[in-house]
């Protein structure tokens, strides 16, 4: 009875070849892991680096 039941989410397929998948891979082992904002993250760190405590 305590089983937890998966959901499953339908996605859409996008049919491609093979090489285009091959690319698509290429394309995203060389962008995991980097920050592609950085100068955002970098004006964000230097806003936030004096704030002691969040207003709420």
């Amino acid at each position: 009875m305590g089983q937890d039941k998966k959901t499953v989410k339908k996605a859409n397929i996008i049919s491609m070849s093979k090489a285009t998948k091959q690319k698509i891979a290429e394309v995203t082992d060389e962008i995991n892991g980097k920050n592609l904002f950085t100068d955002k993250i970098e004006l964000a760190k230097k806003t936030l680096q004096n704030l002691k405590s969040l207003p709420i």
